[in-house]
């Protein structure tokens, strides 16, 4: 989430992807640093070992890819 909120206040593009049971957190972070915008992208907790961690992101990563590439204004 820092890493996000730094990003958005560099002018650069940034997404967060979070596990089911951080997306409150997550959002709440993002509303009090007003980045009510911000992109989240949500997978399945827990993570797993290193293999499933891996497949997930594998699933997820276009649609980071578009949540910061697209156009937000």
């Amino acid at each position: 989430m820092l890493d996000a909120v730094n990003f958005e206040d560099q002018g650069k593009p940034a997404a967060v992807v979070a596990t089911t049971n951080f997306v409150r957190l997550a959002t709440s972070i993002a509303r009090a640093n007003h980045l009510d915008e911000l992109p989240l992208v949500t997978i399945p907790h827990p993570l797993g070992n290193a293999t499933d961690a891996a497949e997930r992101a594998r699933v997820v990563a276009a649609e980071v890819v578009a949540a910061i590439t697209s156009d937000q204004t």
